[in-house]
C-alpha cells in the first residue's frame, strides 16, 4: 500500500524560500475541503513614530502573524570563526507516531490509508491542545476560525495525481516526494540516506533530511 513521504536535501537547498512562498500561494485565502480551511495571511507594514497600530513598535515594522506550513529553521554549528549553517525547511513531518493525533478528540484528526495526517477543519474547532502536542512547532492556531492548522502534504493535489506545491517549485530539486513503501521510488532511495530531525522525539517522521547538522536553531 502507498505510504507517502518526503526527503529534503539540505545540501542542495539554497534557502530561496520558494517552497514557503508557493505554499502560501496555494493556501492563503483558499479552502480545500475536507482537508483544510484557508491559511491566514501574514501582513507587514511600516509606520511613522506616531502611527503604529495600538502604539506598538513606533517607527518600526509591525506584523500580523500568519502561518508557515513550510517553515524555515536555521541551524548553526561550530564555534567562531569555524561556523557551518544550514537551512532546514520544515512542513508537518507527517509522523507515524504523531503526538498530535493522540491528543485529538472527536475525530478532529485522522491518518489516511496513505499515511497523510489531516486535521479536520470542522471537527477540530477549539482543540488548542493539538498546537501544544507537536514537538516541532508545526501546528498553528487560527484564532479567526478557532481551529488548528498545518501542512497536509497538499492532499488535494496528491489526490489529483500531482506532487505537493513545494516539490513542484523547488529550483534545486532538493525536495523528493513519493511512496516510501516502493523500494524503487526516488523518495525511498533518498530516504535510505536521510535522517530524522530530532530523532530523540521518537515520532518516526515521514519527512526526513539529507545533510542535517547539529547545532543552535533559530526560527
Amino acid at each position: 500500500m502507498t505510504r507517502y513521504g518526503m526527503v529534503i536535501d539540505t545540501t542542495k537547498c539554497q534557502a530561496c524560500s520558494l517552497c514557503l512562498l508557493a505554499c502560501k500561494d496555494e493556501y492563503v485565502g483558499n479552502d480545500f475541503p475536507p482537508y483544510s480551511a484557508a491559511q491566514p495571511e501574514t501582513q507587514y507594514g511600516f509606520y511613522g513614530p506616531d502611527a503604529a497600530p495600538n502604539g506598538k513598535n513606533p517607527g518600526g515594522a509591525w506584523v500580523v502573524p500568519g502561518q508557515n506550513w513550510m517553515n524555515d529553521v536555521e541551524v548553526v554549528a561550530g564555534t567562531w570563526p569555524n561556523l557551518q549553517a544550514r537551512f532546514v525547511y520544515m512542513p508537518c513531518l507527517q509522523c507515524d507516531n504523531a503526538p498530535c493525533l493522540a491528543a485529538a478528540t472527536g475525530g478532529a484528526m485522522y491518518k489516511r490509508p496513505d499515511g497523510i495526517l489531516i486535521i479536520d477543519p470542522t471537527k477540530s474547532a477549539g482543540q488548542t491542545q493539538l498546537v501544544d502536542a507537536c514537538p516541532y512547532g508545526q501546528i498553528y492556531w487560527n484564532s479567526a476560525l478557532n481551529i488548528p492548522q498545518k501542512c497536509t502534504f497538499c492532499a488535494q493535489r496528491v489526490d489529483a495525481g500531482q506532487t505537493p506545491k513545494c516539490v513542484e517549485v523547488c529550483p534545486m530539486t532538493a525536495i523528493t516526494f513519493g511512496d516510501l513503501d516502493n523500494p524503487q521510488s526516488a523518495v525511498a532511495i533518498a530516504a535510505a540516506k536521510a535522517s530524522a530531525f530530532h530523532p530523540e522525539y521518537g515520532t518516526n517522521p515521514k519527512v526526513t533530511y539529507i545533510g542535517l547538522i547539529t547545532g543552535t536553531e533559530t526560527r
